[in-house]
């Protein structure tokens, strides 16, 4: 498992470097892989490159796994992409972080996070959040919660809807 995900990675960036050096005037990638005593990881990858035209691309993957006594563990994983054309006031980014914790009784808990903002200013976060037990008689329930804000470049204009949903497979 181990090997599987640096060899993943390498291919990556190999992939990332030799796709944007061809299209691109520059392009770096690096990828790094520290393994934990516990059985975890963490890894990185990252990539920049400038095109033709002068705009720049950024891209940062970041893993931390960790592996508790009982076997249980957790993961978190972030992506940060930046897009600079060239000239002021014009650069995006985007964001995007899981993270999942397992519980003892075989369920878990995975918070979902994105974050944009355009070229415009505008700034929408999505987050999801997902609670799964796993009950003493074998049956599952969930419960997950939606919210979305949207921010427009402004003063008082921010809004903000949720929406809830619970499942269960015990009858």
């Amino acid at each position: 498992m181990k090997y599987t995900f640096a060899i993943l990675a390498t291919t990556a960036a190999v992939s990332i470097a030799a796709s944007a050096h061809a299209a691109d005037e520059s392009a770096k990638s690096k990828a790094d892989i520290d393994y934990k005593d516990n059985g975890g990881y963490e890894a990185t990858l990252s990539s920049e490159n400038k095109n033709a035209d002068g705009t720049a691309h950024t891209a940062k993957v970041t893993e931390d796994v960790d592996i508790n006594d009982d076997g249980t563990g957790s993961r978190t994983t972030e992506k940060v992409t930046t897009t600079d054309p060239k000239g002021l006031m014009n650069k995006s980014k985007n964001t995007a972080k899981v993270e999942v914790e397992q519980k003892d009784n075989g369920g878990y808990e995975k918070t979902a996070t994105t974050k944009a903002t355009d070229s415009n200013g505008t700034n929408v976060v999505n987050e999801v959040k997902t609670d799964v037990d796993v009950n003493d008689d074998g049956s599952v329930s969930s419960e997950t919660t939606t919210k979305k804000t949207v921010d427009p470049k402004g003063l008082f204009n921010k809004t903000t809807t949720e929406s809830k949903s619970k499942a269960s497979d015990s009858y």
